[in-house]
């Protein structure tokens, strides 16, 4: 099984998407004080709400309608009850969770109220802990932040994909559809083709951001050199499970993902969450967040 689990991190690795150590987005610093000030705070209280061990604390932390991503399900928790519930479940039965400390890397005002923030997270546990990345999309009052949509990815996924049942969401068929079909379709054209430069420059902003298991990418010119094309025969296909407008041109969209031999074999699958930009009609992403399906 250790032969599986290297090929399956070897196919993973070939796919994002860019190694943490050679291309890290180095921490913000722009002038954005408050901005960071506000994110800053409220990693603080989810630290708090996660060491106090009361899944309701950490759920408070959210909007009634967030949706939350995380690498250990398939798919995502929808609204305030279920992500506190999914925490809660997580406390009972693992009980001592370790302590977790949040990293912020780049914060931005988007405007009309809406924070984006990445990150990275690490929960140490009797020196075996784990550790990730993270994308956060918040809603702010100017005061204080509740987080609408969140991704928690981690590195060094492994999952036994023959003690897996692979669980898939509704696909989304409702508003943005369309051009949620269409920049799929661009982008999986581009990936399987090898034109890494092309989906760079095509799917991203300038200072477009990827969030990975294999760390954080910043910008044209890291994605280009971090992502590596697919090996010959495996192909990356997708499916949205949801979209919500959070401002006039941004979106939240969220989905699955598929990594497939060339006979249609199961190499690796997980979920991707974006903030994108409407753009003529299209969607431009402003960070991508995916991660692999972990699991023991």
């Amino acid at each position: 099984m250790k032969s599986f689990h290297s090929l399956l991190l070897f196919v993973l690795l070939s796919f994002g998407i860019g190694a943490l150590t050679a291309c890290s987005v180095k921490k913000d610093d722009s002038d954005g004080t408050n901005v960071k000030g506000l994110v800053e705070a409220h990693m603080s209280a989810f630290e708090e709400a996660w060491t106090s061990g009361d899944g309701s604390k950490v759920g408070a932390l959210y909007a009634e309608d967030a949706v939350r991503i995380t690498f250990s399900m398939q798919t995502p928790l929808y609204g305030r009850d279920a992500i506190s519930q999914n925490f809660s479940a997580g406390f009972s039965q693992d009980e001592g969770d370790p302590l977790l400390s949040l990293t912020l890397v780049e914060a931005r005002e988007m405007g009309e109220g809406v924070i984006m923030a990445v990150g990275e997270w690490e929960a140490p546990n009797e020196g075996q802990g784990i550790k990730g990345a993270w994308l956060n999309v918040y809603r702010s009052d100017g005061q204080t932040l509740s987080s609408v949509f969140d991704h928690a990815v981690v590195y060094n996924p492994v999952t036994d994909l023959t003690q897996v049942e692979r669980v898939f969401d509704e696909v989304h068929k409702g508003e943005g559809s369309d051009m949620v079909e269409r920049a799929i379709a661009r982008y999986t054209s581009l990936t399987n083709a090898g034109d890494i430069a092309g989906l760079s420059v095509q799917m991203f902003e300038e200072d477009g951001v990827q969030v990975t298991e294999n760390g954080i990418l910043k910008g044209h010119e890291a994605l280009a050199s971090g992502i590596q094309p697919p090996p010959e025969g495996v192909r990356l296909t997708a499916q949205s499970y949801g979209y919500r407008p959070v401002s006039d041109d941004l979106v939240i969209n969220w989905g699955g993902y598929q990594i497939e031999s060339s006979e249609g074999g199961l190499l690796g699958f997980g979920q991707w969450g974006n903030l994108l930009r409407v753009v003529d009609g299209e969607l431009i992403l402003v960070v991508e967040a995916a991660g692999a399906h972990s699991a023991d």
